[in-house]
């Protein structure tokens, strides 16, 4: 086996930790009411992710998920529009348990100054605080 190959995997497997995931919200709204493309979204949601994975770069959750490439989950969700996406960020930013934040980062377009998506950090897939908060804004999968 080579001395690079990843072991977080197989590791996460035997241990029976939930996969390592992140998750993508975009406002829906972008793409439906507001003319913006599917390559101007996605460029969105690239920056969004590369901006919290930068930022969390010393958090264990983030290099064991950046150590896995191979294995690396992502969900890519919606919400209506800007009140969603910033009730979501403050929901995230609040609510956390034990008095933490949920480390996220919510990209907001310049010059625009347009809040287009978040993307929060590699987190435990099942995490029910991350949940309850997509969950009271109403974000779902993207589906198109």
């Amino acid at each position: 086996m080579d001395k690079n190959e990843p072991k977080t995997g197989l590791a996460e497997i035997s241990n029976g930790l939930p996969p390592l995931v992140m998750q993508i919200i975009v406002r829906r709204d972008l793409l439906n009411e507001e003319g913006w493309g599917y390559g101007p979204l996605m460029a969105q949601t690239a920056h969004a992710a590369t901006a919290v994975l930068h930022e969390t770069r010393d958090r264990d959750e983030t290099i064991q998920y950046l150590a896995d490439l191979r294995n690396m989950h992502k969900a890519v969700l919606e919400t209506t529009d800007v009140t969603s996406l910033l009730r979501l960020s403050s929901l995230l930013a609040s609510e956390a348990s034990p008095g933490f934040p949920v480390p996220h980062h919510l990209w907001i377009e310049q010059p625009e100054n347009v809040p287009t998506c978040i993307a929060i950090a590699p987190n435990r897939k099942g995490n029910k605080i991350i949940r309850k908060a997509l969950d009271k804004c109403k974000c779902r999968l993207w589906k198109d």
